[in-house]
């Protein structure tokens, strides 16, 4: 029975992972020395829309499957094909991960950033047509939607004057984002912070200060000092009786 459970995990691992995307991608936009690692790890299916654009790694320690693409998944939906859109340039500092039927697409002359341990929960769909940057420790929950472009031009009719369309999104280091949250051009928030599900950010938010809860439509403040614990929770540290409502407000993994 061991004999046959080892070579089950083993053909799991084999069938789960998209070879030859894993070849293709990793030797197309990386440097041999780079690409010869396999750095970057594909899942199931995935669709190479355009690849023209360019990756950089930052990161001094190259690795085998340091960037997950379409293995992260959720007990709420069913798997499905992630697309990747390269057109303009991405840069990864670290380790990510990235659920299945994920968007990512880089328009030209744009610049995606990525720091370390940076997750995107499944059918999150990111569109960069200008500058989106993550820092680090920061983990964004299934559906969510990061947009630095509101996609169609509008006129103001008292002058005719023509109003842009895109901007920055900068996320800060060790923020939690619940699910099907969206951050629009303008979103930039300040470290250890706290997105409740369904919000809408669109401005910055970074005079609030670190450690803060917002949410709504659009986000506002809903809380100061408290932080996401990354980690795994002693009970022994829970307050009893309160537990379930101070968690109520953020969508948990």
């Amino acid at each position: 029975m061991p004999v046959i459970g080892k070579f089950l995990r083993v053909w799991k691992i084999i069938v789960s992972h998209n070879w030859l995307a894993i070849i293709y991608f990793n030797f197309k936009m990386l440097p041999l020395s780079q690409a010869v690692r396999l750095p970057f790890d594909f899942y199931y299916s995935v669709r190479f829309e355009n690849l023209s654009g360019k990756v950089v790694l930052s990161s001094k320690n190259i690795r085998r499957a340091m960037i997950k693409i379409g293995g992260r998944g959720s007990e709420m939906f069913s798997r499905s094909q992630s697309i990747i859109d390269i057109r303009g340039n991405v840069e990864f500092s670290g380790v990510c991960e990235f659920g299945h039927g994920i968007l990512i697409k880089v328009g030209e002359g744009a610049h995606l950033k990525f720091g370390s341990n940076v997750r995107l929960g499944a059918k999150t769909k990111l569109y960069c047509k200008n500058k989106i940057h993550f820092g680090n420790e920061i983990d964004f929950s299934w559906e969510c939607q990061i947009f630095d472009t509101n996609f169609h031009y509008m006129i103001d009719t008292n002058n005719n004057v023509i109003e842009g369309i895109s901007g920055f999104i900068t996320i800060g280091d060790g923020n939690w984002f619940g699910n099907r949250v969206t951050a629009m051009k303008g979103c930039k928030t300040p470290n250890y912070t706290i997105v409740a599900s369904n919000s809408l950010c669109n401005k910055d938010y970074s005079d609030l200060g670190n450690n803060v809860m917002i949410g709504g439509t659009p986000a506002k403040i809903l809380r100061r000092n408290v932080r996401r614990l990354f980690e795994g929770v002693d009970d022994s540290l829970i307050a009893q009786g309160v537990e379930h409502e101070n968690m109520c407000a953020a969508d948990l993994f």
